[in-house]
């Protein structure tokens, strides 16, 4: 439990971080694009008002100047710009490169004017700084000279500054707790795992009827709560499987197992003729046939359920296997009193193994005569089928039926008689002899094939088998 805690918190500790890395990532991108659309914005505002002041100055001035007009301009921007707003400074040159007119504060200043030929209609702006303040200044052709107009930006720079300052101490204490808040949300995320982890924890070999609780909130922990569930039944299944297979098994030897030993210790006891001492060991043999053959069973159907299959597949005639059984169980089926009918193709090629379908056919046969009173009549049938379905256009699969008159099976045995050591009576088990296993290697068999049997019965009125063998498996 120390490992899904321990766990449990590493994950916790994983999520926090790549949440926390995802946020200083996007709080940066956040922060910087602010700032830099902030300064964009207040660098427009601006330029557009000395673009106006510009357009003024335009207006004003006349196209060109100079000679006896340049001391009268001078006098009239000297009287214009004492009417305008304080800190906006101005200066203009002719088309030689002399200055017409400078503010005050330009006075004290060795400026060289600006080529006109390296201007923009609409001007160029720049930000720099006059006398320690921070100044935004406009430069444009204007007639045959160059006008420059600039306009301090204080206001806007300590508002920048505000806003620096503002996104370097808020984005991470905004960072903090939005982390303090991921990890603790990751914690009640989480919350619901420790308790499936600790249920499925809890759960062993007898326990295994437990389930997870559900919230009913339909979200992936509920799935997965399901899936669980599920799991856990089918587990608990197969372990159901497993000792009532161990329980049955051992049922089925220690019969065997007590005859050999009852009849052994009668032989030793007591003095008995060669006949009698003949009889007894012919019992013994018997027996032990009984019980390697129940262990031969035991052993293929413990391959079966390890997914080891010892099939050897070939090309066989399936209907040339399907009379040399008939012919053998023929006689078998005559000593009891009954008429076995056949009705089977010339040939049928295929992939399969002929030792396997042998003995699938043996248990059909053998079960058909035990179990169908003298008089009675086993027939035996095999056809080509091609299935014309969507999924399976032109699939050829060879059905062999075996029919006989017997005593039937009723409806509520006919859906387990492929279970293993199922048997529909006790009576008619010791009277057959079987263990209860010939039907599940029949059915596994087929599987194997690519296959399937199924069965149809009624108490009273017979039983057939239909085995289902597909050419291409």
């Amino acid at each position: 439990m120390k490992t899904v805690f321990s766990a449990r918190r590493s994950i916790r500790f994983q999520l926090t971080a790549w949440y926390a890395a995802i946020l200083i990532v996007t709080f940066a991108l956040a922060g910087v694009y602010v700032f830099i659309a902030v300064q964009h914005a207040a660098e427009e505002t601006v330029d557009n008002d000395l673009r106006a002041r510009l357009a003024a100055v335009r207006e004003y001035l006349p196209r060109e100047s100079g000679g006896e007009e340049t001391e009268a301009l001078g006098d009239a921007l000297e009287e214009r710009a004492a009417l305008g707003p304080g800190g906006v400074w101005l200066e203009i040159a002719d088309s030689h490169g002399k200055w017409i007119y400078r503010s005050d504060a330009l006075e004290d200043e060795d400026a060289t004017p600006v080529s006109m030929a390296l201007l923009p209609p609409r001007g160029q702006t720049r930000t720099t700084r006059l006398h320690g303040k921070l100044l935004r200044v406009l430069t444009a052709p204007l007639g045959g000279g160059v006008v420059q107009i600039g306009s301090p930006m204080g206001e806007f720079a300590e508002m920048l500054e505000n806003l620096r300052w503002t996104l370097s101490l808020g984005i991470p204490l905004l960072l903090l707790l939005a982390c303090s808040g991921g990890y603790w949300m990751s914690g009640r995320a989480l919350k619901p795992v420790d308790e499936i982890a600790r249920t499925v924890e809890q759960i062993g070999s007898k326990t295994l009827t437990e389930r997870l609780t559900q919230r009913g909130t339909g979200d992936e922990l509920d799935r997965l709560s399901d899936t669980i569930n599920h799991m856990l039944a089918r587990l608990e299944s197969a372990f159901q499987l497993v000792t009532q297979f161990t329980a049955d098994a051992s049922h089925e030897l220690r019969t065997p197992v007590a005859i050999i030993r009852t009849t052994g210790e009668v032989i030793r006891a007591s003095r008995r003729t060669a006949e009698e001492h003949e009889a007894a060991w012919n019992q013994v043999v018997i027996q032990t046939e009984r019980m390697s053959g129940l262990i031969d069973d035991l052993l293929l159907l413990a391959r079966a359920d390890t997914g080891r299959s010892e099939l050897a597949f070939e090309a066989m005639d399936l209907a040339e296997t399907v009379c040399t059984v008939t012919g053998e169980m023929r006689i078998l089926a005559e000593a009891s009193g009954l008429r076995l009918t056949t009705s089977i193709p010339s040939e049928c090629p295929m992939s399969g193994d002929p030792e396997a379908i042998r003995r699938l056919l043996l248990v059909l046969l053998d079960n058909a005569i035990k179990y169908t009173g003298a008089g009675g009549e086993v027939a035996v049938s095999m056809r080509i089928e091609e299935d014309f379905g969507k999924e399976s256009c032109g699939k050829r699969s060879a059905i062999v039926e075996v029919r006989d008159t017997g005593s039937g099976i009723g409806a509520e045995d006919l859906p387990r008689i492929f279970d293993r050591f199922y048997r529909i009576s006790a009576d008619r088990s010791r009277k057959s002899g079987g263990a209860g296993l010939g039907l599940s290697i029949a059915k596994w068999l087929a599987c194997q094939h690519g296959g399937d049997i199924v069965a149809e019965s009624a108490a009273g009125k017979g039983s057939t088998f239909r085995v289902t063998l597909p050419f291409d498996n």
